[in-house]
């Protein structure tokens, strides 16, 4: 019997697995290897800040997905993969072979290199540390968190509620080193600002933080910032495997795929969602909505690799819809050239995270 081994549990996979309830690989052992037993989704973030979902909302249970797909499951990081022999080694020590392989791993955390950082800051990557990150986050007075883009954002806003609801009095700190949302119009950074500005979040942009201590983090303008617990989100960064074991990596360090979802040297590997650079589409963004559409592609074209030698392309969806927590229950819709804010965009947004999560608890 052949081995497929599915690495990660991001959205791509968990997608995968569902699927292969109903529609299993004619004679293939399927093994999924994570870190953690759980997923969490990374969507329902800020709600749960704010205290609006509990843990268990919020998570994938991987055994059990696993268990109701037939396939097998181990808890456990892969550290190395030889792509000649076809191994992988796990921080377990156990070596696993395998016939294809696909990666749904996700991506760590930027600048992590800035001195004090790794010492001093909390992350949230990989994700599921979020739960005990936002815990000792919320037992702090003096809050800092450093980032510019959407998880920044929607933390901040929804950290901030969490405080006002629990009468506590510090604003948090939003330190980001451009205007928020830089990747999209400045319409839309100068509307999130706006926002920002008036949930009476304490925001310092155009700073770039240079070193961090232990109780303050200093600025490119030389300014002192204090905090009592530091929240690091400052987008993503790719994960060492790949290069560490000699994959075809763009300049990053993230693996490259063709549209088919599969390293072209080696045809029998995968790789989907945050992990990866698509060498056609190289500018897309690492975000979870593409992960998610990717599932159906990969689900397909690891069918064709074992069975019938067909599958599909994968081909990016421009103008994709995108809903951010504002905290209160408050949403910030974007769709195409449509900006929406309020709790109708909030009510949008948890009627979709919430489907979303339910179809991998069943």
């Amino acid at each position: 019997m052949k081995k497929l081994l599915l690495v990660g549990g991001g959205h791509t996979h968990l997608h995968v697995i569902q699927k292969l309830k109903d529609n299993p690989i004619t004679d293939v052992e399927v093994t999924l290897i994570s870190p953690s037993q759980f997923q969490y989704y990374s969507d329902m973030f800020g709600a749960y800040t704010e205290g609006l979902y509990d843990k268990s909302q919020i998570r994938i249970d991987l055994e059990t997905l696993a268990k109701n797909s037939k396939i097998n499951w181990l808890q456990g990081a892969v550290t190395s993969i030889d792509s000649q022999q076809k191994m992988v080694l796990t921080s377990n020590g156990d070596i696993h072979s395998f016939d294809a392989i696909s990666f749904n791993i996700g991506s760590l955390t930027a600048d992590t290199d800035i001195p004090g950082v790794v010492e001093y800051a909390y992350r949230i990557k990989p994700n599921y540390h979020f739960v005990d990150t936002i815990s000792e986050v919320h037992k702090s007075d003096k809050v800092v968190i450093v980032g510019g883009g959407a998880a920044a954002i929607e933390i901040s806003l929804s950290l901030q509620s969490w405080r006002k609801k629990n009468h506590v009095t510090t604003p948090v700190t939003l330190v980001s080193p451009d205007r928020l949302l830089q990747e999209k119009r400045k319409k839309i950074s100068d509307k999130i600002e706006e926002i920002v500005f008036q949930k009476g979040i304490n925001f310092i942009k155009n700073e770039e933080i240079t070193s961090v201590k232990h109780n303050k983090i200093i600025t490119s303008l030389h300014n002192e910032i204090y905090f009592d617990k530091l929240l690091w989100l400052a987008g993503p960064n790719p994960p060492g495997l790949f290069s560490t074991s000699n994959l075809p990596v763009d300049d990053q360090g993230y693996l490259k795929v063709e549209d088919t979802l599969q390293v072209k040297k080696y045809p029998f590997m995968f790789g989907a969602g945050d992990c990866v650079s698509f060498m056609k589409y190289p500018n897309i963004d690492k975000a979870g909505v593409n992960a998610v559409k990717q599932g159906a592609v990969l689900f397909k074209n690891l069918k064709g690799f074992f069975e019938t030698g067909e599958g599909e392309l994968y081909t990016p969806q421009k103008n994709d819809l995108s809903i951010m927590s504002l905290g209160d229950k408050g949403g910030f819709l974007n769709y195409k050239k449509h900006l929406i804010t309020g709790r109708l965009a909030w009510y949008l947004k948890k009627w979709i995270d919430t489907r979303y999560s339910k179809l991998y608890k069943d």
